[in-house]
């Protein structure tokens, strides 16, 4: 186990894409899911953030539609080396796909998807691949470490998303301590 890194040096690291350490995250983003949203109140799940932001719903649909459409198909994209481009990905198709779906049929559907995507990014995958390149329709070359790296910040980025529209529900609840909670006037 490494040591604690003191808080004044925490901005200046970066680390380096591991299948290891992005497969930490990755297994436990349906369990960190399911723990924060299963049996919540529609309040806390359709609720978001005010206009052009999503609820918790909303990005739970996001990530089970990228899930199944995006990570693995460009993963297997970079590995067949093709020159195809990478197709482009509708960000907000999971919001009508999979309409009249209740939030414990999406987090079902995730973690099955998520399951299943890992076996099979280890079945294609090995660490001497992370270096092979592949085409995005906006960024033009990228590495599968960059892909798979972002696979990881994907789920993070949603995991706080999710996280912040349920604080906000509270944003005049709270009182005077918004002050100390900063999460609920964070853009």
């Amino acid at each position: 186990m490494s040591a604690l890194v003191p808080w004044d040096c925490v901005l200046t690291l970066s680390m380096e894409f591991s299948l290891a350490s992005g497969r930490e995250v990755l297994t436990r983003t349906p369990n960190s899911l399911n723990s924060l949203l299963r049996n919540l109140s529609e309040d806390l799940i359709l609720g978001d953030e005010g206009p052009s932001t999503w609820s918790p719903y909303q990005v739970v649909g996001h990530l089970v539609h990228i899930e199944e459409v995006d990570w693995i198909d460009r993963t297997r994209v970079i590995l067949d080396n093709r020159a195809a481009v990478f197709r482009p990905i509708d960000r907000e198709a999971g919001f009508s796909r999979f309409d009249g779906l209740s939030l414990a049929e999406l987090l079902d559907r995730f973690s099955v998807t998520r399951s299943a995507n890992l076996v099979e990014l280890d079945s294609l995958v090995c660490d001497d691949d992370l270096v092979r390149r592949g085409r995005h329709p906006d960024f033009g070359e990228v590495t599968l470490s960059q892909l798979l790296a972002t696979w990881v910040v994907h789920d993070l980025n949603h995991l706080g998303q999710i996280v912040k529209a349920m604080a906000k529900q509270y944003r005049q609840a709270v009182g005077p301590w918004r002050e100390y909670l900063p999460i609920i006037d964070a853009i």
